[in-house]
């Protein structure tokens, strides 16, 4: 079990399909380059269909055995644009950590990496294209946006999640150890920025993360069920103030995020079910632009294999959906939205096809509803 929950860790730091190019081991040091390159076309109600990026990567993972039994470890990714071209920033940094890992005492990494929330709530991100949208991991008080977003994306965003600890953590030190089918994971991020900073020509503002950490537990079964909680709490230094002629947000009450999350699945080679279920302070934003000083979200999915079809074949569905009570200015608020998905996977080797048609129902603070159907389809190529 130890070294399940091991070849775990190693899969969460460059998370994906694991189609890793071996290019050196000589059982005592290892070098693996993978990632994915993809592009995706999605068309909704009253817009035109779009062609972009489906999140490429690329990733190199060192590791070197010690004779005490210690595996050390270096991983390092980054996203990059292939579609979508004259970007500001063509590469971005999405992990860099290293590691120390041992079949007995556990393992432990240091830098940028998954946060030990993912290990159960993401559970249910993994749509072929869309998700993720209801379990807070990739959302967050950023409070940081350029001048000419100022207004509109003011406190909160995705993105987030890395700030606070729930996506890609930053400047975070983790541990997690098996102990029979009990998986234990915990982390502290250290006091860092929180995301992009604001200015103008004679002002800058910076939000800053205090402290944060996190919890993880589950628990696996024999038949192939395992059930799972976390627990996140990131603690902000200091409120924001003024920029320029625009009187930032006090925050008042709201000096920290929580967020707190349950978690089950079930897998075998033909069936994967996955249920999640959330409840967050000051955490997400259920209309952009506004922060839920208190929310809930639930996001099911499900694959089932067809190989008496064509092998490689597989039927999959979701549902995501995000509410919030009221905002951090305590007023009370209907915003909720809810998705429906359909879908369909192929796979064959290295390559995906996918397709996914989203029946969205979006409910803004003042109750008034609007629907949106999406029509996606994506090509990956891993490796």
């Amino acid at each position: 079990m130890q070294k399940k929950l091991l070849a775990t860790v190693v899969a969460s730091l460059v998370a994906g399909q694991a189609m890793a190019l071996e290019v050196y081991n000589d059982d005592v040091n290892s070098l693996e380059i993978g990632g994915k390159i993809g592009v995706k076309t999605v068309k909704s109600d009253g817009s035109d269909a779009e062609m972009g990026d489906a999140s490429p990567r690329i990733n190199f993972k060192y590791a070197h055995k010690f004779d005490s039994g210690w595996t050390g470890s270096a991983v390092a990714e980054w996203g990059f644009y292939a579609v979508d071209g004259d970007q500001d920033d063509q590469f971005f940094n999405r992990l860099g950590n290293v590691g120390l890992s041992h079949d007995t005492y556990g393992a432990f990494t240091a830098g940028k990496a998954w946060a030990v929330t993912y290990d159960v709530s993401g559970w249910t991100d993994v749509f072929a294209i869309g998700g993720g949208a209801a379990m807070g991991i990739y959302s967050g008080r950023d409070g940081m946006m350029s001048s000419n977003d100022l207004i509109r994306d003011l406190d909160a965003s995705h993105g987030g999640g890395d700030t606070d600890g729930t996506a890609r953590a930053d400047d975070v030190i983790q541990y997690r150890k098996s102990f029979g089918g009990l998986n234990v994971g915990i982390q502290y991020q250290l006091k860092g920025t929180a995301g992009k900073t604001m200015s103008d020509a004679t002002t800058t503002v910076d939000g800053t993360r205090d402290s944060s950490y996190g919890v993880a537990l589950s628990y696996d079964l024999p038949m192939g069920l395992s059930l799972g909680a976390t627990y996140n709490e990131t603690k902000y230094a200091e409120e924001l103030g003024q920029i320029g002629n625009v009187t930032l947000p006090a925050y008042s009450g709201s000096d920290k995020s929580t967020s707190a999350t349950v978690g089950a699945k079930f897998e075998n080679e033909a069936l994967y079910l996955a249920a999640t279920y959330g409840q967050f302070e000051n955490k997400t934003a259920v209309e952009k632009g506004i922060l839920d000083k208190e929310s809930n979200g639930i996001e099911l999915y499900g694959k089932l294999a067809l190989p008496q079809v064509v092998d490689g074949f597989y039927l999959q569905s979701g549902f995501n959906q995000l509410s919030a009570d009221d905002t951090y200015t305590g007023e009370n608020t209907d915003a909720e939205f809810t998705d429906y998905m359909v879908g369909a996977i192929y796979e064959t080797g290295p390559m995906q096809f996918a397709f996914e048609y989203t029946r969205g129902e979006k409910v803004n603070a003042g109750g008034k509803k609007d629907f949106d159907d999406t029509y996606a389809v994506q090509a990956i190529y891993y490796f």
